[in-house]
Formats: structure tokens, sequence, C-alpha cells
């Protein structure tokens, strides 16, 4: 019993020793804070504008889905989000250790600065699509719409939104928002109405001309009719230049004649054929700014001597560009090999030319079986031959195009595409 009794009497004596060893330390802590506190302010400021400042950038990517916020008389509304991984830049500030929020540039909306990292590299984005005419029809959305870019959602809006459709699509509609085509879904459109977005006039129908081969001058080495010189070759996209002609690609194309894209009146589809010598049309597309598709015969030409932002590779086949293999006419393989080889080759040369969705038919000879294999490989649209525009309601593995050659002179050149 007196053990036990001394042995409790020894644990007070230790809870006595610490507790005043607390207090005592507490006291010199809380003494040492009332000295120093103004300095111990200045250090912890200094950490907060320098955490704020590291969020701050010229160039800064979303580093997770966050919301968008509007500034109203000195208050910050939530408008809606931004996706993750968005890029954008930011508008010059004076940060402090108030600064909860950053301005994007583009957008106008503020951010968190907890929100967003430093660095990321702005994508451009194609404006090609402020070429074609506006529907005369908008659309009226639901209340947190969802706006998609290559089917990622870029933003998401709170309110309703009211825009001029810019094109259409099976499952949605594609609007300009910070001027960028961006895409609503059906499910998220309340409902479309009609009205004057625009006067302007809409094409009637599309010329798709062909070149072949071009000779630079002192070449005389050819003399077929598909020779062309490159002082022709000017005189055509000179006119188109000076005309404010828009030079579509075949996904355009295939838009309008599907009635979702509104070309201008003044459109053309400017094709090449085969590959020989098809470079040497690059330095003038990029001089007269003309968009150009050259069907390229894959297995022949590596499609990596046609790089250019103004040069579109399509397939002429991967390697079936051979005459007298079927019966009738130039007899094009296309007419009635295998039909597993034809596809096997189709295949390779979408595999080559970026998965393209586009064909020309050699020496312009087709039929239903052709045609068959063509879309077992996946593409969605085909050229011919014919002289004619094409318009809205053709068939769109039977689309006609105009063959030019050397004779072809400007007025009537200007004839064919007006």
């Amino acid at each position: 019993m007196a053990r036990v009794r001394r042995r409790l009497k020894k644990k007070i004596i230790v809870g006595l020793i610490i507790l005043l060893v607390l207090v005592c330390g507490g006291g010199v802590g809380y003494y040492f804070y009332l000295e120093h506190q103004e300095e111990l302010k200045i250090i912890a400021e200094k950490a907060l504008l320098k955490e704020i400042k590291s969020h701050y950038g010229d160039v800064v990517e979303v580093n997770k889905e966050t919301i968008l916020y509007e500034e109203k008389d000195g208050k910050y509304e939530s408008v809606g989000t931004i996706g993750k991984g968005e890029v954008v830049s930011l508008e010059e500030c004076e940060i402090d250790t108030k600064t909860k929020y950053f301005k994007i540039k583009e957008l106008g909306y503020y951010v968190k600065y907890q929100d967003l990292k430093v660095g990321g590299e702005i994508k451009s984005r194609s404006d090609r699509y402020k070429n074609y005419l506006l529907f005369n029809e908008n659309i009226v959305s639901k209340e947190n719409v969802r706006l998609y870019r290559d089917g990622n959602v870029v933003y998401t809006i709170n309110d309703s939104i009211d825009k001029s459709i810019v094109m259409k699509d099976d499952n949605g509609y594609y609007i300009e928002y910070f001027n960028e085509l961006l895409f609503v879904d059906k499910e998220d459109v309340l409902k479309t109405y009609e009205v004057s977005n625009t006067t302007l006039e809409e094409a009637n129908g599309i010329p798709v001309t062909v070149y072949h081969f071009i000779y630079l001058a002192g070449d005389n080495s050819c003399n077929e009719q598909i020779c062309h010189s490159d002082s022709q070759i000017r005189e055509h996209f000179n006119y188109l230049k000076t005309n404010n002609f828009f030079t579509m690609n075949t996904t355009e194309l295939r838009l309008y004649l599907e009635g979702k894209l509104r070309a201008p009146k003044k459109s053309i589809l400017v094709t090449i054929d085969d590959g020989a010598r098809a470079h040497n049309f690059i330095p003038l597309l990029e001089e007269y700014k003309v968009n150009a598709t050259l069907f390229l015969i894959s297995g022949w030409y590596p499609a990596e001597k046609f790089k250019s932002d103004y040069m579109e590779l399509a397939s002429h086949t991967h390697n079936l560009h051979t005459p007298g293999v079927c019966a009738g006419g130039q007899g094009s393989p296309l007419k009635c090999l295998d039909k597993t080889k034809l596809v096997t080759d189709l295949k390779i040369s979408r595999q080559l030319l970026n998965d393209t969705e586009a064909f020309c038919f050699p020496f312009y000879e087709y039929n239903d079986y052709g045609i068959s294999a063509l879309q077992e490989a996946g593409f969605k649209m085909a050229f011919i031959g014919g002289y004619r525009k094409a318009t809205r309601g053709v068939n769109l593995y039977k689309i006609p195009r105009i063959p030019l050659n050397r004779y072809t002179s400007l007025s009537q050149y200007a004839k064919y595409i007006n």
C-alpha cells in the first residue's frame, strides 16, 4: 500500500513539473509573438504574395475543371466552367495579398488563381469557318449548356445561349463562341428559330477543277494536254485571288453537298491528280494563298514531299493506278479486281494519307463494284469527271470535276468556275 502511494505521489510531481514547463514555455512563446508580431505578419504576407504570383503568367494552363466568374460591382458570380487542360492568356494586373482571381484575356471571365499553373502553349485555331455563310437560323440552348471541341467539353455555360448556326451536324450544331468554332449537342438545344443572319448569296454549285502536271519556265519536255505551264497556273490562281474565291477542301465540299455548310457564291475546289511534279504547285499555292487537294498515288510518291498548309492530301489509290486490268475504257482495276485486294490497297492509302475520306477514281472510271470497295475501306466521297459543277443532291461517290488542260484560256477558265 505504501509502495502504491509513493508511485502516485511520484506521478503527481512529474505531472506538475510538465505543466509548469508548458505554462512557462507558452508564456515565453506568447511573449515572443507579441514582441515580433509585425515581423511575422510581413513574413506571412510575403509568402502569400509569392504563392499568388507563382500562378500568374502570360500563358497559363487550367489544372482542373474550374469555375468561371464574372465580376459585377466588385462581386464575383459563377457563369460556368472551363475544362481541365485549357491553355489561356491572362490580362495584366496588379497582384497583392488580396488578389483571388485572374482575368482570362480571351474570355473576359475570371478564375481563381489556385486553379492555374504557369506554362503551356496556346494552340492556333483554324478560322476557316469565317468564310462560311451563316445559316439564317439560330439555336437557343438549355441552361448549363456544354460546348465541345474535338469531342471534349471546353466550357459549360450556366445560362441559356442564343447563337447563329455556322454549321450543322447529324448530332448537333456548330456555333462561334469566343472567336472559336464549337459544337453543341442536340440534347442541349431547347429550340431553333429562323432569323436573318446574312443576306449574302450562297453558291448554287461548286466547280471542282482538275490539274495534272505542272512544268516550270524553260522546261518544254511535256507536250501532253494534261501538262500545264507555271505561267498558266499563275494566271488561274491570280484570278481566284483577285476575285476573292474561297478555295475549299474536300470535307467542306462534302458538308456543303449534304446541306450542312453554306458556301459563298464564289467558291471552288482546286484538285491535282497523281503526284508527279506536284510539289512544284506548292510555292504558287502559298504565294496566292490558294488551297488545293492533291489526289496522290501513295505507293508512287511519298506524302512527305507535299507538306504545306495549302495542300490537302487525298487518295488516288496506293498502287492501283494501272491501265488495262479490267475490260472497257482504260481498264481501271477498280472495276473488277478482287475485292479483298482493292480494299487492302485503299486502306493502305488512307493510312498513309492521314485517314483521308476523299478518293479520286483513276482515269475517271468507276462502277458500283468499285464504289462498294471504297465504302468498305472507309471513304465518304469520290470524284469522277463530268465537266459540270458539283451540286446538292449529287451522289457523293460520283462527284463531277472539270478537267483543265494546257490550252484552257483564262476566259474559258472563268466561264467554267463562274
